[in-house]
This record gives structure tokens, sequence and C-alpha cells, in this order.
């Protein structure tokens, strides 16, 4: 295979599946549409979805048992179904401090599964490009951090798992400005990674699309001149259904977006052309 692309989600229920499932339900939508817009194409790309929606959904869904169980008084239930969901993911996936195992940790293993199952089927110096929606940018964020981190005290021997090979980063409808918040210095992860093959030096993109009416989805270049530099474009589309488009429900709407489709295919000619 030329190329690698590991896709991961946000907050918010997913489809149950087999987490080392090359293609999760949540990633097919996208997939399909990168290979109906790539043709033949397409069958140079390895791709790999990086599902971790169960370790934080059992919880939200056991919670919200209980609730029912108890008879507790609750009004516009689908709205607190859909804040429990959202929100408990954005709070659940956080770094404990003193705790031995937390669900930071358990999301990272479950990203780093789903990789090293993607490394098995490509060579280890494989250009990759990581799709994020919503949270998944956050998510990805901190182990591309974590994992750096970790090559510079103790340098990996594949380049593809220590992500050195990360050539293009793609992330839709991010959050990532949330989390910076608390922060009086705000750095930016390293990108891109240190071993991106020579021919594809010149080819390598940070590429934040976000819709403007998604309350979820923000501009990065913004957040700081670092952020300036190491982000290509910040790029707003309206996606979706045109009836949702310009609604906050556009937030799920990249993952069936043609127009999206196109644009990001496009990207990934652009590398496999090189």
């Amino acid at each position: 295979m030329d190329l690698a692309v590991a896709i991961i989600h946000g907050i918010g229920m997913q489809e149950q599946g087999n987490p080392m499932d090359a293609l999760h339900p949540f990633a097919r939508p996208l997939v399909n549409g990168l290979r109906r817009q790539l043709g033949v194409e397409a069958q140079r790309i390895e791709f790999q979805s990086l599902y971790w929606a169960d370790l934080l959904d059992k919880r939200e869904r056991a919670y919200m048992r209980n609730t029912d169980a108890a008879g507790a008084p609750q009004r516009w239930r689908w709205l607190r179904d859909t804040v429990t969901t959202f929100l408990g993911d954005a709070s659940g996936y956080r770094l404990v401090a003193g705790a031995s195992s937390n669900s930071y940790q358990q999301v990272h293993a479950r990203v780093r599964a789903a990789l090293t199952a993607l490394r098995s089927r490509v060579n280890a110096d494989t250009p990759l490009v990581v799709i994020t929606h919503s949270l998944g940018g956050h998510v990805m964020s901190n182990y591309l951090w974590d994992q750096y981190k970790l090559n510079k005290d103790c340098p990996s021997n594949d380049p593809f798992l220590g992500m050195e090979t990360l050539t293009g980063l793609i992330t839709l409808g991010c959050n990532i400005p949330l989390f910076t918040f608390a922060y009086d210095s705000v750095v930016p992860i390293r990108f891109p990674g240190a071993q991106v093959p020579e021919r594809l030096k010149d080819k390598t993109r940070w590429l934040n699309w976000y819709a403007p009416a998604d309350p979820l989805g923000y501009p990065l270049k913004p957040l700081c001149p670092a952020y300036n530099a190491v982000v290509d474009e910040d790029i707003a589309l309206p996606v979706g259904p045109w009836l949702l488009r310009h609604t906050p429900a556009s937030h799920i709407g990249y993952w069936s977006d043609r127009r999206l489709h196109r644009r990001v295919a496009g990207y990934l000619k652009e590398l496999l052309d090189a």
C-alpha cells in the first residue's frame, strides 16, 4: 500500500461493533465517499477506523438506566440523553492523577491497538494521514503529544507506530480550543512527523474543516501564533443535507458530505501522485 488513512470519531453514541474492525460503522460513509471519488486509486490506500466510544458509552448508558429505575423526574429526556453522551465523553476522557488506570489511558490503548492493526497491513515507512472528527481531534492531539514525548525519551524502532510518518492531519468539526482555556501558554503538537518520506515533505498538510453553523467546530489558527504556524488552513464549509447544513446539526454532517469527500480525496490523490 502507498498510503495509510486512520479515522477517529468524536463525542456521542456510536453504533456498536467490533473495535478492531478495519471499518467501524461510523467511518463507512466517509470511506465509501472517498473511494467513490478516488476510483481505482483507492486500492492504493489502507483504511482503519479508531473506535473508542464503547469505553465510555457503557458508563453513560448505565447512569441513564439508573435514573429511570430510580423514577427521578426528568423533562426534555431526548436533550438530556444527548447532553449526557456528548458532555459525558468530553468530561470522561481525561487523565486522572494518581489513578492506576483511567479513561484517558484506556482510550489511548484502544487507539494504539487499532494503529497496530493498520500497521500489520502496511510497511513501517508508509505515509499516514489521520482524519479526526469532533473530540477525536483532541484525543489524537493528546495521543501524538504523548507519543512524541515517548519517542524523545526512547526513540521508536517503528516509524509508523511512532507516528513519525504522519504526513496529513485532517480535523473535522474540531473543538481543541475548548480544552486550551485552562492554560496560559498553548502549544500545538509537533507536525508533521519527523520521518515523512522526502518526496512528500512539501505535501504535508494540517487541514481543519469546520461548518460555520457547527457549535462544536472551531477554527484553529486563531488559537495562538504557534497554531497559526502549524495549521495550514481553516476551511469554513457548510456540511450535511441542505436542510441541516446551516443548523447546529451540521456537526454530524461531515461524514456523508460529498463536497467534503471530494476535497479530502483531492488531497489524498495529491499524496498518491507524489
